[in-house]
C-alpha cells in the first residue's frame, strides 16, 4: 500500500523554514555564520517563474528576506525591490552573457549581497543617514553561499 506523501511536503517546509530562522538566530550571535540569504535568493529567482504551483515557499522566502532585513538593521523590503530589479531587468541579460551554469549561480548570489548593500546604501544616501558597514566578511558569506547553491540548485534555461 502507497502512503499519502502530500503531507510530507509541508513538513519538509517547516523544518526548512525552522533551521532557516534558526540560522539567522545564530547567524547574529555568531558572525562568521552566514544567513543564507544568497542561497534564498537564490531559490526565488530560479522558481518565481512557477509561482502558481509553490505559492507557499515563496511566501516564505520573502518572509524570511525581511526578517533578514529587519534583525541586521537595514532597510525593510530592500531585498524585495532588489529582487523586482533584479528579475525585471538583470536575469536574462545574465542567462545570456555567462554560459557556466555555476558561474549563473555564484553571479546570483553575488548580485543578492553586493546589490542588497548598495541599494541600502542608495537608501541612506537618500535618508541623510550613515552607510551601511561593508567588510570582507560579505565575500565569505558569497562563496559560502555559493558553494551551498551549487550543491541545491540547478540552472534551467
Amino acid at each position: 500500500m502507497r502512503r499519502n506523501s502530500a503531507h510530507q511536503n509541508y513538513l519538509t517546509l517547516f523544518w526548512i523554514s525552522g533551521w532557516l530562522l534558526c540560522g539567522l538566530a545564530m547567524s547574529s550571535l555568531y558572525p562568521l555564520i552566514p544567513s543564507f540569504v544568497g542561497v534564498v535568493f537564490c531559490y526565488l529567482i530560479l522558481n518565481f517563474n512557477r509561482h502558481e504551483e509553490n505559492a507557499m515557499p515563496l511566501f516564505l522566502a520573502f518572509l524570511y528576506l525581511c526578517l533578514y532585513d529587519l534583525t541586521k538593521g537595514f532597510y525593510l523590503f530592500s531585498y524585495v525591490i532588489l529582487f523586482t530589479i533584479i528579475y525585471k531587468f538583470a536575469i536574462y541579460k545574465i542567462q545570456n552573457i555567462i554560459t557556466c551554469n555555476n558561474c549563473i549561480l555564484a553571479a546570483y548570489v553575488a548580485m543578492a549581497y553586493l546589490g542588497h548593500y548598495l541599494l541600502n546604501a542608495f537608501f541612506a544616501y537618500l535618508d541623510n543617514e550613515s552607510f551601511p558597514y561593508f567588510s570582507n566578511v560579505y565575500f565569505y558569506y558569497i562563496a559560502i553561499d555559493s558553494i551551498l547553491s551549487f550543491m541545491l540548485f540547478k540552472v534551467t534555461r
